[in-house]
């Protein structure tokens, strides 16, 4: 049955290194295709897939500036992997756990607005070659700019294409 989830937990590890106690909030990549309308003599046009839209990932850090970020040996530009995992329990006392593994390059690192009392905080936004979605350990999301990959929801939508195209399946 479906029910209800409460996330417990959000762990994170940028470059292999843990981020504890500072991650504020993630945001997956939107999984957005590109729509053409097709009309072709018809009265009440369809749309048709003609791709994926570019993928971000964004994570916000609390208490974490720019020198440590240095430290870490992030720059804009460079290839970063990150890592966010979450778990928490549903409405029947179920486990449950997604770990969202990112990589791609470094688009934007941004300190927020300075306050008097506010904990400094930064975010850090990926341009995205691959981003997997595991959900308990099963892959529900596994795209890969390079090898044109894309599974959604446990389904390889481009398998077909690649096989005809002669690129490795």
């Amino acid at each position: 049955m479906f029910t209800n989830r409460v996330r417990q937990a959000i762990a994170a590890t940028l470059q292999g290194l843990p981020l504890m106690a500072t991650i504020d909030d993630y945001d997956p990549p939107l999984i957005e295709f590109e729509m053409e309308e097709m009309t072709g003599g018809r009265f009440i046009p369809e749309e048709m897939a003609k791709g994926l839209k570019a993928l971000t990932a964004k994570i916000t850090l609390q208490g974490v500036g720019l020198p440590i970020m240095t430290a870490l040996g992030v720059t804009g530009g460079d290839n970063i992997l990150l890592t966010v995992q979450e778990a928490g329990e549903d409405q029947d006392g179920n486990e449950w756990s997604t770990i969202h593994i990112n990589g791609g390059k470094l688009k934007k690192l941004e300190e927020k607005t300075l306050k008097m009392k506010d904990k400094p905080v930064t975010v850090l936004e990926i341009a995205l070659k691959t981003y997997t979605r595991l959900e308990m350990g099963v892959p529900m999301i596994d795209i890969n700019t390079r090898t044109q990959k894309v599974v959604i929801n446990g389904v390889d939508i481009l398998k077909g294409a690649r096989r005809l195209a002669g690129m490795v399946a």
